[in-house]
């Protein structure tokens, strides 16, 4: 199942992703953001060491005007 969250300013993805994986932390969940909140995502998972970062794409929106979009899959790391 692949389950996609839209992240905005007001930080409720970060409960969303919280939730997805605690679920089932084998399962990718997906972020997409524009903006200044790539830079929240990216700060948010660097901070978080049990999230694992499987890819991740950069891209211009077809509209120039929205800027770069970032996209970002994440797994729960599994302790051994």
């Amino acid at each position: 199942m692949l389950v996609t969250i839209l992240c905005k300013k007001d930080g409720s993805w970060k409960g969303q992703l919280e939730k997805l994986l605690e679920k089932n932390p084998s399962e990718p969940v997906t972020l997409l953001a524009l903006g200044e909140v790539k830079m929240e995502i990216l700060k948010y998972l660097n901070q978080h060491e049990d999230l694992q970062i499987i890819g991740m794409e950069t891209r211009y929106m077809k509209k120039r005007g929205k800027g770069l979009g970032l996209k970002v899959q994440v797994i729960k790391k599994i302790e051994r």
